[in-house]
């Protein structure tokens, strides 16, 4: 019989490896070099950018830089490095030696292929809006009864966490009083915790106060769509209860936020900005195991931007932290399908959750928890 060859899909190389009847004893160390890995370093030196050039390809790796680092016409440069994991390990080996910031960058390069290999099973979080204005439901869930009931809907749907806000944040929404979000949302949680102790609870608020109520009355998660910009002290009320934090990109407020979606380069933009929030949130004393990342889909983005933050949401992982994904029912979801209705859009938000699955994103944040949830189990079966 002749041989006959085909491609292998990346998510199946170690089975295959297992198949061919690969040492065991070897396994990690195979895998490591049949898995590709491309890295973006940003703002070396020229001088830096060389060496890792150089390092790179004596690895049999590639890195690519700005044309004119070789002679040193400009003083800075972003680079591309490609290569296997077992080739990036030794570059990193390499590197330690190296003079400049090549230690660091060595060490830095070590985090991010263990952040490549991080693949979560994904969780529901299901959303609760006691709010008269939001852009989907504003107004279904004030009556302290119904919100019961639809809270208890999601949990018999499969929702883990029941995510609860009474402040919108659509396009051009003003704040609510803070007195006003705990009058809506502590009845609620008192009767999650009474009825239902173990679903995590999720408080969607800017507000310290707020957060610090329904944190004493047992929340476990603060969901900030400001990214603990809004409010100076919510930092420190997270830190006081130890709790987990949600802290998402945005720019400026709900109110204006669409006239902010000036980008250099959009990628690199909304990963710096979260980075320093969450940079900002470590010196304030949170720890790095309670933080949990948001891109902020349809915050200060445009339709381009929130398919292209959607395609590249695996690149988040770099930062190290779990990662929220939120789109359900969202307006360049809506225009994307020609769906008449927020409600519309409830089966391309399904699509969309199984996407967030396959990519082993930690968290989805949707409104129709039964329609998510068949299609994450469909994308998980795939793996």
């Amino acid at each position: 019989m002749q041989f006959s060859m085909r491609i292998i899909s990346k998510n199946f190389i170690e089975n295959e490896i297992k198949n061919v009847g690969f040492s065991a004893d070897y396994l990690e160390i195979g895998l490591n070099k049949h898995k590709f890995l491309s890295l973006k370093v940003e703002n070396l030196r020229a001088v830096e950018a060389n060496i890792l050039k150089q390092t790179a390809l004596s690895c049999s790796c590639d890195c690519a830089v700005h044309r004119n680092c070789i002679d040193c016409k400009v003083e800075h440069s972003d680079c591309i490095l490609s290569g296997t994991i077992s080739q990036l390990i030794n570059v990193s080996k390499k590197l330690r030696v190296q003079p400049f910031s090549m230690s660091r960058l060595s060490d830095d390069i070590l985090k991010q292929i263990i952040c490549s290999k991080n693949f979560a099973k994904s969780k529901i979080m299901g959303i609760l809006n006691l709010t008269s204005d939001s852009f989907s439901d504003g107004g279904e869930f004030l009556e302290f009864n119904a919100a019961f009931r639809h809270a208890e809907l999601m949990i018999e749907q499969g929702a883990g966490i029941i995510d609860i806000g009474s402040e919108s944040t659509r396009p051009k929404s003003l704040p609510v009083e803070e007195d006003i979000q705990a009058e809506r949302i502590l009845p609620v949680v008192e009767f999650l915790k009474k009825n239902h102790p173990d679903i995590l609870l999720s408080v969607d608020t800017r507000s310290s106060k707020v957060a610090n109520l329904v944190l004493e009355a047992g929340v476990d998660i603060i969901n900030d769509v400001s990214g603990l910009k809004y409010d100076k002290n919510m930092a420190k009320t997270l830190c006081k209860y130890n709790c987990d934090v949600v802290i998402m990109h945005s720019r400026s407020t709900p109110y204006d936020m669409d006239d902010c979606c000036n980008y250099k380069n959009l990628v690199d933009d909304v990963y710096l900005e979260l980075k320093k929030q969450c940079d900002y949130a470590l010196g304030e004393g949170i720890k790095p195991e309670r933080i949990i990342i948001d891109v902020g889909f349809g915050f200060a983005k445009n339709y381009e931007q929130n398919f292209e933050l959607m395609a590249r949401i695996e690149e988040f992982k770099s930062l190290g932290y779990r990662i929220l994904a939120g789109v359900s029912r969202k307006r360049f979801l809506q225009e994307c399908c020609g769906a008449k209705t927020p409600k519309d859009a409830d089966e391309i938000t399904a699509l969309s959750s199984a996407y967030f699955a396959l990519k082993g994103i930690d968290y989805i944040r949707v409104h129709n928890v039964e329609k998510s949830l068949s299609a994450i189990k469909f994308a998980q079966a795939l793996r």
